[in-house]
C-alpha cells in the first residue's frame, strides 16, 4: 500500500502539461489485461507462476505436472517524460511482482525506468540512471510484454548506468558504466563488496527503416560476502542485433555469446560461481506481419544454451510451501517458439491472443538432465495511450 500512495503524486501530476518549473511533460502507457492456460507448470523466471512465463519448469513436484489457470493484470504500464531544453527526465513504473502468481489487489508498483537524459553539441547525449542496458537493446514481438523472449534468446534489460553516446550522420558510438545487477536485500554482498562495475560498448548503423549493431559488455566477479577472497571470474558478453521493417513486416532478431552472464543482470541462462564459469550462446528472432488495417500475426523462435554442461548448478527449490521458488534453474537449454494474432477494434484498444511452447532441458543432478515441453494460451486486450 505505500508503494501506491507514494506512486498517487505521480499519476496526478501527468494530468498537467507542465511543471512549475517549466518542464513539459509527455504520459504515455498501456493497460494489459489477459488470462492464461498453461499444460504443465511454467516459471516467470524464479518463480513458479504464469506472471511472466519465460520457461518450462523441471517437474520435481506432483503439482507441477498439472495444467493452471489465472488472470493478469500486473504487465500494464505508466511512464512520462519530463524535459525542458537539452535535458530530459524519465519515469515508468509496471506493475509486475514475479512473487505473486495472481495478485489483483495486491500488484505493486516496479520502477523500471528513473533517468535523466542531456544533450549538447553536435549529437552528444548522456544518460544517466536505470534505463535500458546499452547492451542486447532489441525486444520482441509478443503478448508476454514483461517476459519477452528472455532466458531463450534475448538478453538485454535494465541496467543502472552512466552512457555516453554519440551521433555522427547514421552511425551511432555508445559506451557505459554500469552496476553489476542488483541487491533487493538489506545487506551489501558480493555486488557491492566486490567493487566491479560493468563496461559496455556499442556501436548501431540506422537503416532509415531500421538498424543494425553490435555491442558488447564486460565485468569481473568477486566472491568476497562467503569469505572466498582469492576468487574472482570474468563475466561477459557479445551481441549481434538488427532490426528492420520491409512493407507489412517487421523483424527484431538478436545472436550472443557469454560467459556467467546471468551474474550481471543480463536475462540469459549461464550463471557461475565461486568454482566454475559456465558459458552460452543463443540467439531470438521476431516478427509481426501486418495483414489488414487491423490485424496482424506475430511470433518467433528464441534459443539459449548452455556450452559447458558440467559446469551447471543443478536444479533447486528454496522455501517452504506454499511460498517456494527457484534458487538455481539448472536450465541446460530452453527453446521458447510462438504465434499470436492482433485485432486492432480500435487503433488504440486491441485483442491479442498468443500461443507458446516451452521446451526447457534441466540438469536434475549431477548425472542426470531431463528435457520438458510445455504450452501456453493467452488472450485478452490491451489499451494504449
Amino acid at each position: 500500500m505505500k508503494k501506491i500512495i507514494l506512486l498517487a503524486p505521480f499519476v496526478i501530476t501527468l494530468s498537467h502539461a507542465a511543471t512549475v518549473g517549466g518542464f513539459e511533460i509527455e504520459s504515455y502507457g498501456f493497460i494489459k489485461a489477459s488470462s492464461m492456460y498453461a499444460d504443465k507448470a511454467l516459471s516467470s523466471y524464479n518463480n513458479i507462476n504464469l506472471s511472466a512465463p519465460t520457461n518450462a519448469t523441471a517437474q520435481t513436484r506432483s503439482q507441477d505436472k498439472t495444467s493452471r489457470m489465472s488472470f493478469q493484470a500486473a504487465q500494464s504500464r505508466i511512464g512520462a517524460y519530463v524535459g525542458k531544453e537539452n535535458v530530459k527526465g524519465h519515469l515508468e513504473f509496471d506493475f509486475i511482482d514475479f512473487a505473486k502468481s495472481s495478485p489483483a489487489q495486491q500488484m505493486v508498483p516496479r520502477v523500471r525506468i528513473a533517468a535523466i537524459s542531456y544533450k549538447w553539441g553536435d549529437g552528444n547525449r548522456i544518460n544517466i540512471g536505470q534505463d535500458w542496458d546499452l547492451f542486447s537493446p532489441t525486444t520482441a514481438y509478443t503478448y508476454d510484454i514483461v517476459g519477452l523472449y528472455f532466458l531463450a534468446g534475448n538478453t538485454g534489460f535494465m541496467r543502472q548506468q552512466a552512457q555516453y553516446l554519440k551521433t555522427a550522420g547514421t552511425w551511432e558510438f555508445a559506451a557505459a558504466l554500469g552496476m553489476a545487477g542488483n541487491n533487493p536485500g538489506v545487506t551489501d554482498n558480493d555486488l557491492e563488496l566486490g567493487k566491479s562495475p560493468t563496461y559496455s560498448a556499442r556501436i548501431s548503423h540506422d537503416l532509415g527503416n531500421g538498424k543494425v549493431g553490435v555491442s558488447a559488455i564486460y565485468s569481473t566477479l568477486h566472491y568476497v560476502a562467503d569469505g572466498e577472497n582469492g576468487s574472482s571470474h570474468d563475466s561477459y558478453g557479445y551481441n549481434l542485433f538488427l532490426e528492420k521493417t520491409l512493407g507489412n513486416v517487421q523483424f527484431k532478431s538478436e545472436a550472443y555469446y557469454g560467459q556467467n552472464m546471468a551474474n550481471i543482470g543480463t536475462l540469459a541462462i549461464g550463471k557461475g560461481n565461486q568454482l566454475n564459469n559456465v558459458r552460452e550462446f543463443g540467439g531470438m528472432l521476431s516478427a509481426s506481419i501486418k495483414t489488414a488495417e487491423n490485424q496482424s500475426f506475430f511470433g518467433g523462435l528464441g534459443l539459449a544454451k548452455v556450452d559447458n554442461q558440467s559446469s551447471i548448478s543443478p536444479f533447486a527449490l528454496t522455501g517452504t510451501a506454499p511460498s517456494v521458488s527457484v534458487r538455481d534453474t539448472g536450465i541446460r537449454s530452453n527453446f521458447l517458439s510462438r504465434v499470436g494474432y492482433e485485432y486492432k477494434i480500435t487503433p488504440d484498444f486491441s485483442w491479442m491472443s498468443e500461443v507458446s511452447r516451452y521446451e526447457t532441458t534441466t540438469r536434475l543432478s549431477s548425472s542426470s538432465f531431463k528435457t520438458l515441453v510445455a504450452h501456453s494460451l493467452e488472450s485478452g486486450v490491451i489499451l494504449k495511450f
